[in-house]
């Protein structure tokens, strides 16, 4: 998140006095800084690697300091404890198979009742703020006669709220987890996770997700009549900044949310959110531009926002039926499963 708001800056700087070859190796040197983080602290989360966090990563998938807390862990671990441990990496390693990526797998992700619905709307939410930050450089050289540079800096305040966006979106859902499962009674294992299996999951994410989806829809509404009337400059940057807030911080909440609906193929369910937002998200912003053009800049922006308050009913279907749905499917593995041995 701190590359999304410094890249567009950078990036225009680096366009328009340097050339292409500057811009490469910008690039570049900003992969190496996001991988070299990646390795150090990153943690293997798999489930069916590390089981409920209690069992060690192989060594060719571990962080550099899980590795130390491993090693040091060890250190005080009985010869009963260890030979647990191993056993149960053994017992994990015998059931993970080797096999090519298998895009249907994406595919029957989208096809269930929840995920679907809940990818169909993620892609909404993904596509309105996609479309205020790819129709930017367009409006702000037409409206206050911005050079590459400018554009640039003008991406801060959206980058910022995409920044903290994570932060207090998590804050938030841990806040909400907790006092989900005290109302349900629910016991929490800080160490090892908890089964969501009867956990109502839909509630510790959708009442964080839903009213951070009014603000930034509003934000989004505001925006287009914001620059309908050219204003100071000042006003399009505050809503760019409550847009990457909110909206960004909705999209993570159902992320997660979906990551929760496969907690054994976590790829697989990214994978999904991936594809369905990218494509979405590339027809919003292949058409922003006629839309502003055809629409006006207030009446585009408030058929975006409108687009996103229509299709959430949504998230009402998903707190209703989607535990049900859930277990169904569950059931549903676990009888394939059962036939398989």
């Amino acid at each position: 998140m701190v590359a999304s708001a410094a890249a567009p800056i950078i990036g225009g700087l680096l366009s328009e006095y340097l050339g292409w070859r500057a811009i490469f190796w910008f690039l570049t040197i900003l992969s190496g800084a996001y991988l070299i983080p990646f390795l150090i602290i990153f943690p293997e989360t798999g489930r069916n690697v590390v089981g409920n966090g209690s069992i060690p990563p192989q060594g060719w998938n571990i962080s550099l300091l899980d590795f130390f807390a491993v090693r040091s862990a060890r250190k005080s671990e009985t010869e009963l404890t260890r030979a647990r441990s191993q056993e149960e990496q053994e017992r994990l390693a015998r059931t993970r198979k080797l096999r090519f990526p298998n895009p249907l797998s994406t595919l029957r992700v989208i096809r269930e009742k929840d995920a679907g619905l809940l990818l169909l709307y993620n892609s909404l939410v993904y596509t309105a703020f996609y479309t205020v930050i790819s129709s930017a450089p367009y409006l702000f050289a037409e409206i206050y006669g911005f050079n590459d540079l400018q554009i640039g800096l003008s991406f801060i305040p959206f980058g910022v709220g995409a920044m903290v966006a994570p932060m207090t979106a998590g804050k938030l859902m841990d806040w909400n987890f907790r006092r989900v499962a005290k109302k349900g009674g629910f016991p929490i294992d800080r160490k090892r996770g908890n089964d969501l299996k009867d956990f109502p999951l839909e509630q510790a994410r959708l009442y964080v997700a839903i009213p951070m989806l009014i603000v930034g829809t509003a934000a989004t509404l505001c925006y287009g009549w914001i620059m309908q009337v050219e204003p100071s400059l000042a006003a399009p940057l505050v809503m760019q900044f409550l847009i990457g807030l909110f909206l960004t911080g909705a999209f993570n909440c159902m992320s997660v949310m979906l990551v929760d609906y496969y907690p054994l193929s976590p790829a697989t369910a990214t994978a999904a959110n991936n594809l369905v937002r990218c494509l979405v998200g590339a027809g919003g912003t292949a058409v922003i531009t006629l839309m502003i053009d055809s629409m006006g800049r207030g009446w585009c922006f408030t058929f975006i926002a409108g687009v996103v308050a229509v299709a959430s009913p949504i998230l009402w279907v998903l707190l209703k039926c989607g535990p049900r749905w859930r277990m169904e499917r569950r059931l549903k593995m676990e009888a394939q499963n059962e036939g398989n041995m």
